[in-house]
């Protein structure tokens, strides 16, 4: 990343990158930009990683394609963010690149420096309410991730998109729908696409096939045999993304990410719709998107495979659409919707997901001092 290029004084370096810290608080708590700044922020502690041509996706601002716009270039030099780019001989840093890629910076600044100039409003948009967080930075997973939500919220009818932050196992069946999960620990899905209806499609992006694939999968189970699908609305899905080169090589691990999924939730029996295994899919990455620029119908509908059969292999699974196909009735007391409603409120939300009037959500300055 740029930072580590900066301290080993590997080459020459923007001067923009290495402005002092009363001038970068100067130009991020300027007015100009302010929406999108914040925003920026909130998509880096929601999703970690992203590219600039994501950033600008999600913010609706297309500076965010140059590293030296005033909103990075700032945030650079307070360590508050990091950028870089996968190691090409024709890369350059200089101007907009696409390639560009975004990540919080491994430091306090949100908290010593960025908050105090915050609204309660802003915090808000920016953190979900949590504290500031940059761990987990896997750069091609973060990257699959964030990618998936932007698609689904451009091309399918979801009420909300929520990144890794606000995918935690305890906001998914735990405090998020008023209740309380044992050992929660720091258990989150990769994402989670929301239906208009309030269904909750956690999803896991996996590249390989391994004995911490049938425990992450075992958890999952667990925590769906526990929570039924009226009063949670949760289902998972694991995307298998493996690395093209695994293919190439021989090593292709679909298969056996379909195999261990399937011996995992013999251990779960029942095939009712309360069932894991009805609630736990799988899906490989180019089914939906078999190619640069194409969508395949499968992902209109959010098909994915289920381990619903009665046979042995293939047979064992049965393709459901989890768009239209799947049906959620809320029990009574649970407000399924409430997410939908909220959801706008994180800048981190794609920018078309946020438009509108929230004012009823947080109240009014007046209100919120009681006054």
């Amino acid at each position: 990343m740029e930072r580590n290029r900066v301290a080993t004084g590997a080459g020459a370096v923007n001067s923009r990158h290495r402005m002092d810290t009363n001038e970068a608080m100067r130009l991020l708590t300027i007015n100009k930009g302010r929406s999108h700044r914040l925003a920026g922020w909130s998509v880096l502690d929601s999703w970690r990683t992203v590219s600039a041509e994501q950033m600008a996706a999600f913010t609706g601002s297309h500076l965010f394609l140059d590293p030296s716009c005033s909103n990075i270039a700032a945030s650079f030099s307070i360590d508050l963010v990091d950028f870089g780019t996968y190691s090409h001989p024709s890369r350059r840093l200089a101007g907009k690149d696409r390639g560009i890629l975004y990540r919080p910076g491994n430091s306090d600044a949100f908290d010593k420096l960025v908050r105090p100039t915050l609204t309660f409003p802003e915090w808000v948009s920016v953190t979900g309410g949590s504290p500031w967080s940059h761990g987990g930075q896997y750069d091609r997973h973060n990257l699959l991730s964030a990618e998936l939500a932007l698609r689904a919220a451009e091309y399918l009818p979801v009420g909300a998109v929520l990144g890794e932050k606000h995918a935690t196992v305890d906001l998914l069946a735990g405090t998020g729908i008023g209740k309380t999960v044992k050992n929660p620990d720091n258990r989150r899905a990769d994402g989670v696409l929301v239906r208009p209806d309030g269904l909750r499609v956690a999803y896991e992006i996996t590249a390989t096939a391994s004995a911490s694939f049938d425990s992450k999968v075992r958890r999952w189970a667990q925590l769906l045999a526990e929570r039924p699908l009226e009063t949670s609305g949760l289902v998972v899905v694991f995307i298998a993304a493996p690395h093209p080169d695994r293919g190439r090589a021989g090593r292709d691990p679909r298969s056996e990410i379909y195999r261990r999924l399937s011996k995992v939730l013999t251990e779960f029996p029942g095939v009712g719709e309360d069932s894991p295994a009805a609630r736990i899919g799988v899906v490989s990455w180019d089914e939906w998107f078999p190619a640069r620029h194409e969508v395949s119908e499968q992902f209109f509908t959010l098909a994915a495979d289920f381990a619903l059969g009665d046979g042995r292999g293939a047979a064992k699974w049965v393709s459901r659409p989890l768009l239209d196909g799947y049906a959620f009735t809320p029990w009574h007391t649970f407000d399924a919707t409430a997410v939908v409603e909220n959801a706008p409120l994180i800048a981190a939300s794609p920018h078309w997901l946020r438009t509108g009037e929230h004012t009823n959500l947080l109240g009014t300055p007046m209100s919120r001092a009681k006054q």
